[in-house]
């Protein structure tokens, strides 16, 4: 039998979800869509989020968004895209990202912002 350490680190549910995950290659994930893959009753749901939010699988964006980090960016995760978050926060897609963020992310300008 061979030795695995996912299998000790993951339960079950949480690699079906990580697998799903992957395989829908989400970088941000809600908890409807956790309901539409999985029918989780909803307090499996919550622990099952929580355990993966512990493991640094998941990051809270805000309440019911989350940002998926595949196991593949290794022990420290992924970091968000800041060009992704607007949309979170915004659905309807009334939003704009300014020059200083743009100037800031080609390396035009030394400051911080």
């Amino acid at each position: 039998m061979q030795d695995n350490t996912i299998d000790k680190y993951l339960g079950p549910k949480e690699t079906q979800a990580i697998a799903r995950l992957s395989y829908e290659k989400v970088s941000i994930v809600t908890k409807e869509q956790f309901d539409e893959w999985f029918k989780f009753n909803q307090s499996l749901r919550k622990q099952l989020i929580f355990g993966l939010k512990k493991k640094g699988i998941l990051t809270t964006i805000k309440r019911g968004v989350y940002f998926y980090s595949p196991l593949e960016s290794g022990p420290a995760g992924s970091n968000i895209n800041e060009f992704l978050i607007p949309s979170v926060f915004f659905s309807k897609g009334n939003y704009y990202v300014g020059y200083a963020t743009m100037y800031n992310y080609y390396g035009f300008t030394d400051q911080i912002f």
